[in-house]
């Protein structure tokens, strides 16, 4: 958790003080140390879960991005043409990460049937 404090700031600025769950203050070393670990201890169905998710702020901002270019079409026709191949390279990507993630939903719950 990142917590601003003013203590021992005389100039009125925000210093960002890095805190564990128990409220002890910890230095960047610190707290990008435990970030790592807690980073590697993820697991496979994690990933392809929250790649599946963030494909989706993909796909929404390449929509955006087309409907903002329909209202200069005269001028960026060529824009569009590009965002609707990414369009449906993102979609390919969605489907894909969509299988990768019920694959490993299976494999997961047949290790807990174990």
């Amino acid at each position: 958790m990142i917590v601003t404090s003013d203590q021992g700031d005389t100039r009125g600025e925000r210093m960002k003080v890095w805190t564990d769950k128990e409220g002890n203050k910890l230095s960047f070393k610190e707290f990008m140390g435990r970030w790592k670990k807690g980073i590697e201890g993820i697991t496979p169905l994690q990933q392809a879960k929250s790649n599946f998710i963030s494909g989706w702020i993909m796909v929404v901002g390449i929509v955006a991005g087309i409907v903002a270019s329909l209202f200069n079409i005269k001028n960026f026709w060529w824009v569009i043409i590009i965002l609707v191949a990414a369009l449906i390279n993102s979609i390919i990507n969605q489907i894909a990460a969509w299988q990768r993630y019920k694959t490993y939903r299976s494999i997961d719950e047949s290790l807990k049937e174990l």
